[in-house]
């Protein structure tokens, strides 16, 4: 995170190079204005300047060259602006979190300016969710520890008798209600966690050009706390996390206070461009929102088609099992049978008996094996058995009954 400052901080002092003035404490070592104006040329400092009058100033989007914000400037001021879109890892969430621009007094000490936002991820659990081309977890909660850690050893890094003065008791009510109401909405959808907003203000000192001056550094940070419950996997807390902007005010030692009461004008946002920026983000959530359901319905689609695929290949799985079954099952019918038959004929032969069958019906008859021919009547009731191969009872024999000769079974 410190590198994305490091790039912000020097954007900016870009900026204040442009009109030959220090925006930031790494624009000390060029000399310019404030080294020609200082202390001991006898000038007044800019908290004793006179501002009955302002200019209007336009800070215009680089990106389609639109006006972003306006700001009523002191007439006599040097003044720089623009909108910072920084990328990578810890850019501003917003575009208008990218504002950036330095107003100096004619003293070339007195000075106000505010740089972008920057944004970052924490989990509890170690995961860089932003991949290994950004830095690993930042753990930074509050606005407090984001000016300690960060913002002040990078915008002044020589900076002494740092102080954290308590905020007014009306920031700290309205920072609680719009933490309060932002919680309750994520609730509402079932995810355990907060969202909370935190300020922290920092004074500072350092010698600028030999000159002792006092900065008030101000920022406001956004963040949303989140239980996650993976499936199979231990729960964590992730937490994301943006400041809306650095406000530096900049005053010869002393006269800090005096500076600040006189309240610069803040600039004001322009709302053709707001809602042309809502407008494109809106376009973009519903793009990116398409892509990610059709995404996600090819996914489904193709899990369908797989687990079709799977379930095919279980029936099929079934059924080839099944015909190997019924095949082993009648196959060892088959065996049985043919042991059995097997045995039973062995039985008859030691018998000297046979198993005949009646051509007509099927039926089966055991009868002696000790005859050629078999012969039965048409009601199944008897048998005449002899070795005449003339013989033919239908013929022979005076009766009411019909006679058919039997066959071997084997």
């Amino acid at each position: 995170m410190n590198r994305i400052w490091m790039k912000q901080v020097a954007a900016i002092s870009m900026v204040a190079v442009a009109i030959g003035v220090a925006g930031c404490d790494a624009q000390q070592k060029s000399g310019g204005v404030a080294a020609q104006q200082g202390a001991g040329s006898g000038k007044a400092h800019g908290v004793q300047d006179s501002w009955t009058s302002t200019r209007t100033e336009n800070i215009k989007d680089p990106g389609d060259g639109m006006t972003a914000f306006t700001m009523a400037v002191p007439v006599g001021w040097k003044f720089e602006g623009t909108l910072l879109r920084p990328g990578g890892c810890h850019a501003p969430v917003v575009p208008a979190y990218g504002l950036s621009y330095v107003a100096l007094s004619p003293d070339g000490v007195t000075m106000a300016s505010a740089l972008p936002g920057v944004s970052w991820i924490w989990a509890s659990n170690g995961t860089n969710f932003q991949g290994p081309k950004c830095p690993a977890n930042v753990d930074i909660d509050t606005a407090a520890k984001l000016l300690v850690n960060i913002v002040i050893p990078n915008v002044q890094p020589n900076a002494q008798n740092v102080k954290l003065p308590k905020l007014g008791q009306g920031l700290l009510d309205a920072m609680a209600a719009e933490s309060a109401k932002a919680t309750a909405q994520l609730r509402q959808y079932g995810i355990k966690g907060r969202v909370y907003t935190d300020a922290a203000v920092a004074r500072v000192e350092f010698d600028y050009h030999g000159q002792p001056v006092e900065e008030n550094i101000f920022l406001v940070i956004d963040c949303r706390e989140v239980q996650a419950n993976p499936v199979m996997k231990p729960a964590y807390t992730q937490r994301t996390c943006n400041s809306r902007g650095t406000l530096v005010s900049r005053a010869p030692k002393g006269h800090l206070d005096e500076f600040m009461a006189k309240k610069l004008a803040p600039p004001q946002l322009n709302p053709e461009w707001d809602q042309r920026i809502v407008r494109e983000m809106t376009t973009s959530f519903q793009q990116y929102q398409a892509a990610s359901n059709a995404q996600f319905q090819a996914i489904q689609q193709h899990y369908a088609q797989v687990t079709q695929g799977m379930l095919q290949r279980g029936r099929d799985f079934q059924n080839a099992e099944q015909q190997r079954v019924n095949g082993a099952m009648a196959a060892d019918r088959a065996n049985q049978n043919a042991i059995d038959q097997s045995a039973h004929e062995t039985a008859l032969r030691s018998l000297d008996r046979e198993t005949f069958v009646n051509p007509t019906n099927g039926q089966k008859i055991e009868a002696s094996s000790e005859f050629n021919h078999q012969w039965v009547s048409s009601d199944g009731q008897t048998l005449i058995q002899n070795q005449d191969h003339s013989f033919d009872p239908n013929k022979d024999v005076m009766s009411n009954q019909s006679w058919t000769e039997l066959i071997p079974q084997y």
